[in-house]
């Protein structure tokens, strides 16, 4: 493999939509091409991403703008480590990155301050935005875990949804995926746009 800038690949969508899977299926479909890949999520497995779960389990209350900070925070230790590794030679897939805090976050807070706050994570070269209805979302979360997480409410992931829409038709390099098809269906979609995509050209 040639050790030039891989390509970052990120998933996003609401919890339920199937991103994690199709994040998964994605790293196995590369590995198997023979590609190094890497797979990552956020919040990380970090000290601040641990806070940032017990805030979204709700065990420990803290405000919106602080949620924000400690995302933004996190996302900025993350993406040193993406970078180095994107610059080694090994391409990136991330459940998850600042598409999330756009979404998620501005329902509550300024979408313009929390973009200035992540002004340091990266552009991916590709982002999925796994698309869902929060009703098959919640169903399926319910089958899942016993508990509700902080955004995990009808009302809040129709107005999140509606906010990734706009993020899909205003930034670069992203794609709205219908996410409530089979697995197979999804993924074949993903891996057509990124070999139509031409990142991995001249990669091997």
């Amino acid at each position: 493999m040639n050790k030039r800038r891989m390509p970052f690949i990120v998933f996003e969508g609401l919890d339920g939509s199937g991103l994690t899977t199709q994040a998964s299926r994605l790293h196995e479909w590369l590995s198997s091409k023979g590609y190094e890949v890497f797979l990552t999520k956020e919040p990380t497995d970090g000290l601040i991403g641990s806070l940032i779960r017990s805030a979204l389990r709700r065990e420990l209350i803290i405000d919106p703008d602080t949620l924000a900070l400690l995302f933004a925070a996190d996302r900025t230790l993350h993406t040193k480590e993406i970078s180095k590794l994107l610059n080694e030679g090994v391409i990136v897939i991330s459940d998850r990155y600042r598409l999330s805090s756009f979404a998620f976050q501005s329902i509550e807070v300024e979408l313009e301050w929390i973009r200035k706050i992540n002004e340091k994570a990266l552009t991916p070269d590709l982002t999925f935005i796994i698309d869902t209805p929060p009703l098959i979302c919640l169903r399926r979360i319910q089958k899942q875990r016993f508990h509700m997480e902080l955004y995990e409410e009808v009302d809040k992931l129709e107005r999140i949804r509606e906010v990734y829409h706009r993020l899909a038709e205003e930034e670069r390099g992203v794609f709205l995926i219908d996410g409530n098809r089979p697995e197979n269906v999804v993924s074949s979609d993903i891996f057509t746009i990124l070999r139509d995509s031409g990142l991995l050209e001249g990669l091997e």
